[in-house]
């Protein structure tokens, strides 16, 4: 046997003797989900609660756990349209967000109804030249993200179309 086989046959032994290892001590890992708690108190579902339907809470905590980073901002992040509800507004990375939480599914739809169909459009279809609004609806939330960055407006679609946590 060569020596590199030797070494390859070496290694695949060690790291699975150190994979047939006991978990850590329980202590060790409350300790790291505590101190991760404690940094990010509202990117937990834990601190929200359960509704089955959208709100700031479950929203944040659901951009943050697909890795987009919301963070919150007083900046004005494009056109807003008047809508019943009161937008709350965040950017991810360098693109502004709005999103505007009704009370319910049909309240939610009767104002998208009013949006202005060449301004604002649906994360589905692709964005133009004309600096167009991505839409993105779920539920009772109704979420303006003002991208051009295709990527990205497919991770926040998929981050939101997936649905509210479900109680």
């Amino acid at each position: 046997m060569d020596v590199s086989r030797r070494a390859a046959i070496l290694i695949t032994a060690a790291l699975l003797g150190a994979c047939s290892r006991g978990k850590a001590p329980a202590a060790d890992s409350s300790t790291v989900v505590s101190e991760t708690s404690a940094s990010a108190p509202q990117a937990t579902s834990g601190t929200c609660p359960r509704t089955g339907h959208w709100g700031d809470c479950q929203l944040r905590a659901r951009l943050g756990q697909s890795g987009l980073a919301p963070r919150s901002t007083s900046e004005k992040v494009g056109d807003l349209p008047t809508l019943p509800v009161k937008p709350t507004t965040l950017m991810l990375g360098n693109a502004g967000v709005a999103f505007y939480l009704f009370p319910d599914t049909l309240s939610r739809r009767r104002a998208a109804a009013t949006l202005d169909t060449a301004k604002f459009i649906a994360q589905t279809r692709p964005v133009s030249m004309k600096a167009e609004t991505t839409l993105i609806e779920n539920d009772n939330l109704l979420m303006l993200l003002f991208s051009k960055n295709e990527h990205q407006r497919e991770r926040v679609a998929d981050a939101v179309t997936a649905g509210p946590p479900q109680p």
